[in-house]
């Protein structure tokens, strides 16, 4: 397979897993008729410009949500997280019968009540089929049911969709779309992991490829549940009764509630897997794999039972004694969940990526799996992306037909909309510029050390504090740094120190046990906080969202934006500020082309989206 693509995949007559995902990939990438019907199918003020002249889709804000989407789909595609045809679905029982267990049997009926009654008593589910209402895939086609996570090929099964044959399940149930409904008689939520029908949500795969690929864990064509793969059945364990009124007990019973082991279950059941379906590993070795898997997806059972039942299941054999390196795949996956704050002597999050890469020898690699983070880099690298050259303002508005279309605009009108505009931008690049960390932290080698010596380091991380305190505005970093020296908080006691942070930080009651304790000097972790953030305030001033000389037009987005609710991104809240500002202005409508004079043409889409269309230059389809 070629590592990137020049073309189409489509034309490519193979069939592989990652197609459909690496298709996508390229359309967003390559394809332009793609990227046009995309933002046309939004149906939005962008997508409607699009369709009345395409060339449009070659503007700032759309090239930059192309790459953005084809950015997260290398990412998905990399955690195997591909595109397959299927959807997503709520585990059901056959839900006619519960419509007939709701009817009383010893009532009278009339006529329609007793033909209904008699049709639903002999409508029985359809053996080793499942009902997915308003499916769009192949009524006759076998499918794959699985719910995630689930560790050994038992805990997927296949089964066939429900034909057109009952007519009253499509009558009374059709409109459930996302609910997918099992025969209650087969084994096939047991199947599911052990799966119940209280909000389970299970994936139904449609694609041929994958379908055929489990079907050769099939031994039989009839897809029956009973004599294929054997079920994974998990046991019960008589729950260990402990005695209420006994400490130790009632602290055991607690630790073992909220001490689960399933995540190190399915690491060392998905090391195991690695080998047991990769055809290139060695038989014996596979098999043993297999079996260690299934075993492992048994203990997964047990260990969640155990908060009910008390019961641990022994994992020393797997955990302990049979310790196995990480594969690959977990290994890159553990890189990309890394915080990107890092202590200076470590090396960055995307150094640690890129050395993952130079480091492996990926031509020895034989699992499929452990490849993706390889694949989806390769096909990123290989894949060159358009970078089409903006439109002239004559191919797209209508008001820049003649070279000279400027100097009809009323030059008042345009300076106060180029102050505006400027205003604007100065908020949100002050907004930005107050949201971004704190860089001088000349005490947090010091915060470190106590953290250490109080063997806090992993439960309180010093960037996170720098972080949580950083939110306090700059007058009230100012006002405590001021009270910390006039009350001698150094001199303090613990019941003193309590009084001072109830007053001036109650919302950092987390934190009161480490600020007021003496020992190793965790008092002081206060100060070295509070001066750090107030002498990066006092250096650059830029925590000040308001100053004293700012605009009348700038403070009003500014007051916008810090009273936005909680639904609202900053950018909104100020752009809705700044269209009622330009309202006094200029009327939107007439507003567009004093913009573009501007040269300020990718605000019209955060400022005047629903302006801009009577503007367009229509363009032909022939013409395109």
């Amino acid at each position: 397979m070629p590592d990137g693509w020049g073309n189409s995949p489509a034309k490519d007559k193979r069939e592989w897993i990652t197609k459909a995902t690496e298709q996508r990939y390229y359309d967003f990438c390559l394809n332009e008729d793609f990227r046009r019907q995309y933002f046309i199918d939004k149906s939005n003020a962008l997508g409607k410009c699009i369709k009345k002249n395409p060339l449009f889709v070659n503007e700032k804000a759309c090239v930059k949500e192309l790459n953005d989407n084809a950015d997260k789909l290398i990412r998905q595609y990399s955690l195997g997280r591909l595109l397959v045809k299927g959807d997503n679905r709520f585990l059901s029982d056959d839900l006619l019968d519960l419509l007939i267990f709701m009817i009383d049997s010893s009532g009278k009926r009339n006529h329609r009540q007793s033909v209904f009654w008699s049709r639903a008593m002999t409508e029985r589910f359809n053996k080793n089929s499942f009902y997915s209402p308003g499916a769009s895939y192949d009524a006759n086609a076998a499918c794959t049911l699985l719910r995630n996570p689930h560790i050994a090929r038992n805990e997927e099964i296949q089964l066939r969709l429900y034909g057109k044959s009952s007519n009253m399940r499509k009558y009374y149930l059709s409109q459930l779309t996302d609910v997918v409904m099992l025969d209650p008689e087969s084994l096939a939520a047991q199947r599911l992991g052990g799966a119940d029908f209280d909000g389970d949500m299970i994936k139904t795969i449609a694609d041929d490829l994958l379908n055929e690929c489990v079907k050769r864990n099939y031994e039989y064509d009839d897809l029956n549940d009973r004599s294929n793969l054997p079920l994974l059945y998990i046991p019960s364990e008589e729950p260990v009764t402990r005695n209420a009124n006994d400490w130790h007990d009632r602290f055991v019973t607690v630790r073992d509630t909220f001490s689960s082991r399933v995540g190190q279950i399915c690491n060392a059941a998905f090391d195991r897997s690695i080998i047991a379906y990769d055809e290139n590993s060695n038989a014996e070795e596979r098999q043993r794999c297999r079996e260690q898997t299934e075993v492992l997806s048994i203990l997964t059972g047990l260990e969640i039972d155990s908060v009910k039942s008390g019961v641990k299941p022994d994992l020393s054999e797997y955990l302990v004694k049979e310790r196995r390196a990480h594969n690959l795949f977990l290994k890159y996956k553990s890189l990309l969940e890394l915080d990107r704050n890092h202590a200076w002597y470590e090396d960055s999050p995307q150094r640690k990526i890129k050395q993952f890469f130079v480091s492996t020898d990926w031509d020895k690699v034989t699992s499929n799996v452990e490849r993706l983070p390889y694949l989806a880099k390769q096909l990123k690298e290989n894949t060159k992306r358009l970078n089409p050259k903006l439109a002239k303002n004559s191919e797209l508005f209508t008001f820049a037909a003649k070279s000279d279309w400027k100097d009809s605009l009323d030059s008042n009108i345009l300076s106060s909309v180029g102050f505006l505009l400027q205003q604007y931008e100065a908020v949100l690049s002050r907004i930005r510029a107050c949201r971004a960390p704190i860089k001088n932290k000349a005490s947090q080698n010091d915060i470190d050390r106590i953290l250490y010596s109080r063997g806090q380091e992993d439960v309180i991380d010093s960037d996170a504090l720098y972080a949580e305190f950083s939110k306090l505005s700059p007058d009230g970093i100012s006002s405590i740094r001021s009270e910390l020296t006039n009350q001698s908080w150094h001199l303090m006691d613990r019941d003193s120190r309590l009084d001072f942070l109830s007053e001036f930080l109650p919302e950092f009651e987390d934190y009161y046990n480490l600020l007021t304790d003496f020992r190793f000097g965790g008092y002081r972790v206060l100060g070295d906080l509070i001066c750090d953030i107030d002498d990066e305030n006092n250096a650059t001033e830029r925590k000040k969202l308001l100053r004293s000389n700012d605009s009348k037009e700038f403070a009003e987005m500014m007051e916008a934006y810090l009273n936005k609710s909680h639904a609202q991104s900053y950018r909104q809240a100020v752009a809705v500020a700044c269209r009622a500002l330009m309202d006094k202005i200029i009327k939107p409508k007439k507003a567009v082309p004093y913009v573009v004079a501007l040269g300020k043409r990718d605000l019209l889409w955060e400022l005047l989206p629903e302006a801009v269309y009577t503007h367009v230059l229509a363009v032909k389809k022939n013409a395109e």
